[in-house]
């Protein structure tokens, strides 16, 4: 990494990365950045982030100026390619490449400061959960989810397991669905979880309250001492290569 910022002004190619909002929720925005990332570094290419004034780019901070872009800059490269999310999607829940995301991302104050108001009861050390139902049990107006039978398989006995035999740690449960996450929280006594209000970054209707909340869930993953992802989402599996934290599959 430290050699392709080096030498960044030396490349003739370029990539304009064009994340809308649409393209995905937070672990894709991450992801897809960090496999174009890894093919630019590879061919000796500049990577640009289109800006695109979504609300996900208020909160999450690229730590080089440079490689940001406008749409009246782009107008003025010469030999580039604009590449959406889904032309390098290949099915995989994560990014699975050797630069952790904290060498490229960083996290406004805004969330550092929100994880207050949505879990003021944080643990120093805690490990984490994290249980993606799918779009089909987001708690919104399903007018506006796109995917609309998407699940996602996981086992509960195996999450019930996995609680009992850590019952001597603090325990972080994240969900998409709140109802979900009650349910355990009802079940078990070493298990917090926030009041944050659930939001899918990629939907039209989702508060920019909701995506502030749902970033900083992120954030607050990001920081376990261990994920235990218990079904496949970019989220949880981006969280942990934030900042190269042990993922349980």
């Amino acid at each position: 990494m430290e050699n392709y910022i080096k030498n960044f002004n030396t490349f003739d190619k370029s990539i304009v990365y064009d994340f809308k909002l649409g393209d995905g929720g937070i672990g894709d925005y991450f992801k897809f950045f960090m496999i174009i990332l890894t093919k630019c570094i590879d061919n000796n290419t500049k990577i640009y982030q289109k800006i695109n004034n979504i609300e996900i780019e208020k909160y999450i901070k690229l730590k080089y100026d440079f490689f940001y872009i406008t749409e009246d800059e782009i107008s003025r490269l010469n030999n580039f390619t604009i590449k959406k999310p889904y032309d390098y999607y290949d099915g995989c829940c994560g990014y699975n490449g050797n630069i952790y995301i904290n060498e490229v991302f960083y996290f406004d104050n805004i969330v550092k400061t929100n994880v207050k108001n949505i879990l003021p009861s944080l643990p120093t050390n805690y490990i984490s959960i994290h249980i993606r139902l799918g779009d089909k049990f987001l708690e919104t107006d399903k007018k506006f989810v796109k995917c609309k039978k998407d699940t996602r398989f996981f086992s509960e006995e195996k999450i019930y397991k996995f609680i009992e035999d850590n019952s001597d740690k603090n325990i972080i449960l994240f969900s998409d669905n709140n109802n979900y996450k009650l349910k355990i929280k009802n079940k078990y006594n070493n298990i917090f979880i926030s009041n944050s209000q659930i939001g899918h970054t990629s939907l039209s209707n989702t508060t920019n309250r909701q995506i502030l909340d749902t970033i900083t869930e992120f954030y607050i993953l990001s920081n376990s001492q261990l994920i235990y992802g218990a079904s496949c989402s970019s989220f949880s599996i981006t969280a942990s290569k934030f900042n190269n934290v042990k993922y349980i599959k």
